[in-house]
């Protein structure tokens, strides 16, 4: 695994490979205290293992399978490209059959009786149309995806899939955001010079007020969560 904790963005590449060392079940990647945001890689053991959500939190599978059993009753399967969005105050078990990786986001969003939960995010569809990019400079990208869950403002907490096609355009990110790159080839290139290169299975943070030209070389698709 190749690692960029320091970078405008913090990224690493091939996250699937990432193992905990040392006892230490995690590995947090980005934080934004102001907000109650933190986001990284997490790793969970065989067994049973109690689980409480006092915000938001997204969980995208690496690795390992488990069933998730609710106190109120729902049963939930999580296996490898699962993206599973736990709501505010969600309380239950894991019971866990093969060490589970992942990557995480968690944030302020809001209740919820059912559980938002999204299956093989790599060929998950169908898409829904969502329009041209903005602000563009080379060809037109377009976007399409899935939406997962989104809170009632002011508690954003919006989570899903999201694709892109080919093009160059300019981009200024408003809120912190999670992206965990399945497929595709794309280059980000901060105001301040650096440039960030996406390929699959990169997991990446952009923190709000981040600035800077996005080229989409091969259509993009990524699992999300925004503040």
């Amino acid at each position: 695994m190749e690692s960029h904790l320091e970078s405008s963005a913090p990224h690493v590449h091939s996250a699937f490979e990432w193992e905990a060392e040392d006892d230490n079940e995690e590995l947090v990647m980005y934080r934004n205290p102001a907000f109650r945001v933190e986001g990284g890689m997490r790793e969970c053991l065989n067994g049973k293992r109690e689980l409480s959500f006092p915000q938001d939190e997204v969980w995208f599978i690496m690795h390992g399978h488990a069933q998730l059993r609710r106190d109120s009753g729902e049963v939930i399967d999580i296996r490898p490209h699962t993206l599973v969005h736990f709501k505010e105050a969600w309380s239950g078990k894991a019971f866990i059959d093969e060490t589970l990786r992942m990557s995480y986001m968690r944030c302020l969003g809001g209740l919820s009786e059912v559980t938002p939960v999204l299956h093989d995010v790599i060929h998950a569809g169908p898409l829904n149309d969502w329009g041209a990019v903005s602000q563009r400079i080379l060809g037109i990208s377009h976007k399409a995806g899935i939406l997962l869950s989104r809170s009632d403002p002011p508690r954003r907490a919006e989570s899903g899939v999201w694709t892109c096609t080919p093009g160059t355009w300019r981009c200024e990110v408003k809120s912190d955001e999670f992206c965990h790159f399945v497929a595709g080839s794309s280059f980000y290139t901060h105001d301040g010079g650096e440039v960030i290169e996406i390929k699959p299975d990169t997991l990446a943070f952009f923190p709000a007020g981040w600035k800077g030209i996005c080229e989409v070389r091969e259509t993009v698709r990524k699992a999300f969560m925004i503040r």
